[in-house]
This record gives C-alpha cells, structure tokens and sequence, in this order.
C-alpha cells in the first residue's frame, strides 16, 4: 500500500509541481482575546480551509486516492466516492489532474453551490434524493452501500475508497493534521471537532494523546432536527465507523443559528472567510471555555485551545439566504418582522410544544381520522419503495415552501408529518401549529413505524407529484 505519493520535488519553498504538494501544513491562527471573551485560555483555529481546494477534506481524499492511484491510473479507473460536499470536490479535482473520472453516489446535495462544482468539475453525480441524511450500512439501498456493491460487481472499472469506513482517513489526520498542531503549539490542552466522519477529530486527538498530551477532546454535532453542513446529530453518529463516545470528554451542539453567528464572528472580526461547520465548532467552544476560564486565572503556562476552520464561505450563500435571510434582505425583513413566516427562526423551546404521535396512536388514527392529511417528506424514489398507506408525497423543500406561503391545510384538518427519523419533520409540525393548524410529528419517524411492526406499501415508479397540486386539493 502506497502513501504519499505526491512529495514536493522543487528546491524551493514557493515552487510547485502538483496541486497535492499544497495540501496540508495550513497555518495555526490565534484568535484575539476581545472576540473569544477569554482572559485565560488562548483559542487557535486550525486554517484547513487554506488548504487548494478549500477544505479538510483535502488530506483525506488526497491519502485515499494515494492508496490506490497506480492502480487506478493502470486499469483507467472511476473512483467512486459517497460525499455530497467537501471529500467529493476534492476527489474530482485530485482525479482530474491523474486523468481519472470521479463519481459520487450521495444522498440529497443541499447546497446547490456544491452541485455546479462538481459539474463544473466533470464529477459523475448520482443523487438519491429518497435516502435519509442518515447513512446506513445494513440498508441495500444506502449510498454508501450502492458505492461499495458498484465497485464490487466491476471491480475493475470502478475503485470505492470508503471514507467513513476506511481507517486512512484516521491516519491522515494522526500523521498530518495533529502533528502539525503539536509541532507548532507544543502545548494543547483542549481539542473541538465537529464530527462528521470523526476522521479529522479522531486522527488529531489520538495523536495528541499518544504524544503524552493531556488533551481534553470535544466533539460537536448539530442539535436534533437541525441542519449544519458536513455533520451529523448525536443520534446518527452510530452508523460511523470511527466514532466512540468514550474518546471524547463530551459532546456539544449547534444549533443553525449558533453555527451562523460563529461563522460571522470569525468572517467580520477575524477576516477568516469560512463556513458555518467551523462557525458551529467556534461557537460551541466559546461557550463551553467561558464556563470554564476562571478555573486557569493562576495557570504557570499558557492554556491553549484549538479548533478546526473546515471550509470556506462560498459555498454556503444558499445556506445563509435559507438560515438567515436577513442579511440578503434587509428592507423586506424590517418591513415584515414576522417570526412565524419562516422555519428557520423557530427557537428549541417551539420544538419542544410541538405534537408528537406514537405510530400505536397513529395506527387507530388510519382508521378512524375521515380529515387526516398524513404527509411522508422524503423524496420520491424513498417513497415509492415504501410509505405509510394513505400518505401523500411532498418533498422537503416543497413542504418548506408551501407553508411558508400561507396555510394550505383547513381548519378541520388533522395533519401528521412523518420523515426517516422524525427529527427533520417535528420543525414543519411547529410552525404549522404556529399557524393555527391542528398537526402532529410522527414520534421516531417512520423508522419507528416500521420497528412496531406496522405495514408499508409500494407506489409505482412514478414522477414525483405535484406539491402545488395536492395542497390545493387540500385547501
């Protein structure tokens, strides 16, 4: 197995010969004192997002196409990936400088700035736009188990590198990332990552710890039916390959609204043009080194603190003009103040008043309820392999724009969402009740409907229906 392929070749220090030889030894930045609120513990972010392609993701995808690039080169392979962002334009850009093709085999890409770099970029893309934000290895319909079944029936077109599975991806993040922090800090005494794979948090903190650090080690995920690029919630982490709970002292949530004020704080104050994962991960840590600062006034060496800076800001507008509309509009939102008139400004203490239904309650509902409007929000493909009987189809981003619109559902009506898990859904059963609409989440999601026992049904292969036209055969 081969490692590091790419090794800088030029006598200087400013020349290169290949995109590669620019990964990696990003820079460590100190964040000034007035912006962390800290007296005691100095914070540093880790500047992966200097990396040429933007990302963190660089080392990883450089590292797995390095195991297998003779090969790959030999045979004229397609390397098959699952990512819907970072690791998937990496990998297209690294392949395109080997002459390779590139494919991602991903659920939903969200950010539509990350779709036409990959096209651009002449990425083979195949969208699942049905599959839950959740992977999952025991289901043959997963992408990350259609990547790998691909490369396994033509294992001689198609090489799948596996990065949530494949421990390269620790190993990178051991041998480089953590590395270049101890080297530079020679001191760290507390480590945050946002985790999505948990290749970059896992990688570090182990070298940390195997070089006689006394690190504490955070992880941070998004709160439950929230959305920050790039992670995952805490009830997802079980179906990555890497993660253990008893690495890390604790694990802390973001919100999109934390991950967006962190972002902006580092942008407009610090100059760092990153993403909301790096902002998610900043504000956490302030949060949890305020609590806990004073505890280091009489400290007899500096206490330092280091957290990732992931990505870039670009890619991210469409996620901001989603979270934070405000910023784009700001004529129109001091017209027009109104909390209610957008999904995203719904706070945790709106969820938590949202109805919730047991699938046992939904069940006798089926048969009893002659107004029920049982909407599944996941995508078309998802929904005609199964759905609930009597449930009508409305993707997402339909659903998000119908409603907030103006109410689609009659006051007799009796609404229950449902989605994989039921914490996407509960935020649209919120703000319809802020509309005066009588509306439900299913309790665990359709997931927990099926563990009950209770029946899907299939739908033929059809386009997906018409949102427009089945809210306006509910008015």
């Amino acid at each position: 197995m081969m490692k590091h392929i790419i090794a800088k070749t030029s006598n200087s220090d400013m020349i290169y010969n290949s995109i590669g030889e620019i990964i990696g030894d990003t820079p460590l930045l100190k964040i000034p004192s007035h912006i962390t609120g800290l007296k005691n513990i100095n914070v540093y972010g880790k500047m992966e997002m200097m990396n040429p392609f933007g990302s963190v993701k660089d080392r990883v995808a450089q590292s797995l196409i390095d195991e297998v690039l003779p090969d790959a080169i030999e045979k004229n392979q397609t390397i098959v990936e699952s990512s819907s962002g970072n690791t998937a334009k990496a990998m297209a850009a690294l392949c395109g400088t080997y002459g390779l093709k590139f494919r991602t085999i991903t659920n939903r890409i969200k950010q539509p700035e990350v779709r036409q770099i990959l096209q651009a970029l002449d990425a083979d893309i195949e969208e699942l736009p049905g599959i839950s934000d959740c992977p999952d290895p025991n289901d043959p319909d997963d992408s990350t188990v259609m990547a790998a079944n691909l490369a396994k029936r033509e294992p001689e077109k198609y090489h799948y590198t596996d990065q949530y599975f494949n421990e390269e991806n620790l190993h990178t993040h051991y041998r480089t990332t953590g590395k270049e922090i101890l080297d530079d800090l020679k001191k760290v005494d507390f480590y945050f990552g946002f985790l999505g794979t948990c290749g970059s948090s896992m990688g570090v903190g182990q070298h940390l710890i195997d070089n006689g650090q006394e690190t504490e080690l955070w992880g941070v995920v998004s709160e439950a039916g929230h959305y920050i690029p790039g992670g995952r919630m805490q009830s997802e982490l079980w179906e990555v390959g890497f993660f253990r709970q008893s690495f890390f002292k604790g694990i802390l949530s973001a919100n999109e609204q934390d991950a967006i004020d962190g972002m902006l704080d580092l942008n407009r104050h610090c100059g760092i043009l990153c993403g909301p994962t790096a902002g998610a991960t900043f504000s956490s840590a302030i949060k949890k080194l305020r609590e806990i600062d004073e505890n280091y006034a009489h400290a007899n060496e500096p206490v330092n603190a280091v957290f990732i800076v992931c990505d870039r800001i670009e890619p991210y507008m469409s996620y901001l003009q989603q979270f934070r509309p405000e910023l784009f509009n700001q004529q129109q939102i001091a017209s027009d103040p109104s909390p209610l008139k957008r999904i995203a400004n719904l706070t945790m203490e709106d969820l938590e008043l949202a109805n919730q239904i047991t699938p046992e309650n939904l069940k006798k509902k089926l048969s009893s309820s002659s107004n029920l409007r049982l909407i599944d929000m996941r995508g078309n493909y998802a929904f005609t392999r199964g759905h609930i009987e009597g449930s009508v189809n409305i993707f997402e981003e339909s659903l998000k724009h119908l409603i907030e619109e103006g109410p689609i559902f009659g006051k007799n009506d009796d609404v229950v969402i449902c989605c994989p898990q039921g914490v996407h859904s509960i935020k649209y059963v919120a703000f319809l009740t802020q509309q005066g609409v009588k509306a439900a989440n299913l309790k665990g999601g359709l997931m927990a409907w099926r563990q009950a026992g209770y029946p899907f049904v299939e739908a033929p292969n059809l386009e997906s229906q018409d949102p427009f036209s089945v809210a306006s055969s509910q008015r």
